[in-house]
């Protein structure tokens, strides 16, 4: 029987790991914090999670939350400039989305992990080490990695990335935050400043957890959205309600007038510069391992994809094991990384950038939908399928 290391412990490591676990496939699963430290720890990133990943979760035994996480049953675009929506539209999604705090739900499959004897290891591996031990193995499967061991994966030359972040982040997770009345979440295009994102969601511990709203500002690196950065949480929170009353709306603004944070690690600052990597890297030995999630495809959060394309990874990924005669060399990797990459990953990093820099033909089809209810159901529902983004803007 095949043995696997799956080295990281997120959105694609963790359920990986679970899957190969259930079908009685010995794993280990090498991560660097424990459930303790990750309920103890700051937020790690925004997450919504849409029908076609809950539906995955729930498949796999999963999906803990799916009947207690708020509904985010669609997304709500505006325009805004000098506080005045310019132009917005609201779409549904064809079923809700939910989004649960990371820390819960790492916290939570890990737990899942050990009490079914999973083999959990606590370490951070450099190169050299992990280089050393995949002989132990059959096959390695990385889904994060420091910089040192991304760097092992080569850079698609498919694809133009950018050579600097889009965007400086900014996450606050809230308490006392007025709900939206049609429960959709919101999305503020601010040109020439950036985006504001908010959404509900569910923190806690796992069997404590409670609503939340998750504030995210994507600021323009430099502009008046990025300044966030040497600042402490309690800072975060009065920069973040002095810049809603700022530039939003003041009937938007008002909803967080009693905002708080939801604990002391409630806040994230950061950036993330998009990458886009081959699947297949070769340690210095000459060993190969087979990279996934972020660690082949790593997005902004704007387009909220992130989460998703990692869940189909770690879905498509535990099919090929399970299927695999056990011979798990270059061309296995690459055949089985192909599916996610070309259905799941590349859409979503296109249709990422499509909603941060929109084109002429995106430009035209947010115009039209604020005149066309069915054409801003269609358009919410790209965020579920960015893959159907192509077919549908020809379409119209």
């Amino acid at each position: 029987m095949s043995r696997i290391q799956v080295v990281g412990a997120g959105e694609c490591g963790l359920p990986l790991a679970l899957r190969l676990q259930a079908n009685g496939i010995p794993v280990r699963l090498v991560t660097d914090r424990d459930a303790a430290a990750v309920l103890a720890g700051a937020v790690t990133s925004t997450q919504v999670k849409f029908a076609p990943t809950l539906a995955i979760e729930s498949h796999a035994g999963l999906g803990f939350w799916h009947g207690i996480a708020p509904r985010i049953d669609g997304i709500r675009f505006n325009l805004v400039v000098d506080r005045v929506v310019l132009s917005g539209w609201a779409g549904r999604f064809s079923a809700p989305a939910q989004s649960v705090d990371q820390r819960t739900v790492f916290a939570r499959w890990l737990t899942e992990f050990a009490a079914a004897d999973g083999d959990l290891e606590i370490a951070e591996l450099s190169v050299p080490q992990l280089d050393r031990r995949t002989s132990g193995y059959d096959l390695t499967v990385v889904t994060r990695a420091s910089r040192e061991l991304a760097a092992h994966f080569p850079i698609d030359p498919k694809w133009t990335m950018p050579t600097d972040p889009l965007r400086r982040l900014s996450v606050l997770y809230l308490d006392e935050v007025e709900p939206a009345d049609d429960g959709f979440g919101t999305y503020t295009a601010l040109p020439g400043l950036g985006e504001i994102i908010s959404y509900p969601g569910l923190t806690g511990p796992p069997g404590q957890e409670r609503r939340c709203e998750i504030l995210l500002f994507e600021g323009l690196p430099g502009g008046a959205l990025d300044i966030f950065t040497d600042t402490g949480p309690t800072d975060r929170l009065l920069l973040a309600r002095d810049l809603l009353r700022r530039y939003l709306p003041a009937a938007v603004a008002d909803r967080y007038r009693n905002a708080e944070l939801t604990d002391g690690g409630a806040t994230l600052v950061g950036a993330v510069l998009p990458a886009m990597r081959e699947p297949v890297a070769e340690l210095p030995s000459g060993a190969l391992v087979l990279g996934g999630g972020d660690v082949v495809c790593r997005m902004d959060p704007g387009g909220a994809q992130g989460a998703n394309s990692a869940a189909f990874c770690a879905d498509r990924y535990s099919a090929a094991i399970l299927d695999s005669p056990a011979r798990f060399d270059r061309a296995w990797m690459s055949a089985a990384a192909q599916p996610w990459l070309s259905a799941v990953a590349h859409p979503a990093a296109r249709w990422t950038m499509a909603v941060l820099d929109p084109p002429p033909p995106v430009q035209e089809l947010m115009l039209a939908a604020q005149n066309d209810t069915g054409l801003a159901d269609a358009f919410a529902e790209t965020f579920t399928r960015p893959a159907d983004m192509a077919d549908f803007a020809a379409a119209r």
